[in-house]
């Protein structure tokens, strides 16, 4: 079916159940020029949105509709996560080509909504609109937060500890296959960290609530490029150890396969969802303590410095410049 037989108001009527999971906040979903909801007392409002494109975010024939809708509403529930917030309101944007069908669109929709529905997210409508040739996806997320648990790229200070809540790496392998169309035995769990990242809800409220961390972001550009945020932001550098980065054993075994640098995707490719963060020494102990007492992942990977820029400690004590590489939509 295309979606010219049904129009878009029909598409509209088509989509919208399913998309509320917490009813009782809100007072007009879809079906309005606005969509209404209440926000809760003595919390601070977060905000933000993210776009992906056909072509440029994904390869609409590497991907299933299905988790390019998980995805799309993932890497916005990140943002969330990175400021230690609680993901709440969502309203999507999407474009479509003719040439698409009605049941891919319906299926780009599910995973929306079924990842939506693991982080009690609601759907609240949107804008739908015709595209010349490739699918946009865009969407808009409204997350709250104790304004005195907010975390910034800002805070991070010298002689702090860098860390992050997760394996680096996988995802940057699964994109290589994607392009390379290498043939590996094990490529589903890669091509799921590409695909179908879980973001660190749990975990950024956690270092939030604890209020020891200094610094927060999520792993979307790259650790290089992202702790490269956080250092700029604070006016600071950082150090980190070559032998303290955290990468799955399946995504060693992929590199060295096909004789890829583990530690160039690791730290300068992205998409990994994973949070980073800085944290004084002195409350290391507490937070790794807190985090994986409840089930989340904490590595030390370095230290933050006074001199500016990243570098790379070795296995053998050498420090040597990190190039700031990482995704960059315009160069």
């Amino acid at each position: 079916m295309r979606l010219k037989e049904i129009g878009e108001f029909g598409f509209i009527d088509r989509i919208r159940n399913g998309c509320l999971v917490r009813s009782a906040s809100v007072i007009k979903g879809i079906g309005d020029d606005c969509c209404v909801f209440k926000t809760s007392p003595g919390l601070v409002t977060l905000f933000t949105t993210d776009m992906l494109v056909e072509n440029i975010h994904f390869i609409r024939g590497a991907i299933t509709p299905y988790k390019l809708g998980r995805k799309s509403v993932a890497v916005n529930i990140s943002d969330i996560a990175a400021m230690g917030g609680t993901p709440r309101e969502a309203v999507v944007s999407i474009a479509i080509p003719d040439t698409l069908e009605v049941e891919y669109v319906d299926a780009v929709y599910d995973g929306m909504k079924s990842i939506a529905k693991e982080y009690d997210v609601n759907l609240l409508g949107g804008d739908t609109t015709a595209s010349p040739e490739h699918l946009v996806v865009n969407i808009a997320l409204v997350g709250e937060a104790l304004e005195e648990e907010v975390l910034y790229r800002s805070g991070a200070r010298v002689g702090d500890v860098v860390f992050v809540t997760g394996t680096v790496g996988s995802s940057a392998a699964g994109l290589d296959m994607i392009l390379t169309k290498r043939a590996f035995e094990e490529a589903g769990p890669l091509l799921d960290a590409h695909h179908d990242p879980r973001p660190h809800v749990k975990a950024g409220r956690i270092i939030a609530g604890l209020k020891v961390a200094s610094a927060l972001i999520d792993v979307s550009d790259g650790v290089a490029a992202d702790l490269g945020h956080i250092c700029k932001e604070s006016g600071v550098g950082a150090i980190i150890a070559e032998a303290s980065i955290p990468m799955e054993n399946l995504f060693r075994r992929y590199c060295d396969q096909f004789e890829l640098d583990p530690l160039h995707l690791a730290l300068h490719v992205g998409e990994d969802y994973v949070l980073l963060g800085t944290v004084p020494g002195r409350s290391v102990d507490r937070l790794a303590g807190a985090l994986k007492s409840a089930g989340c992942e904490f590595f030390a990977i370095g230290t933050i410095a006074a001199e500016a820029g990243l570098r790379l400690r070795g296995s053998d004590d050498s420090l040597r410049t990190i190039p700031p590489g990482g995704w960059d939509h315009f160069t």
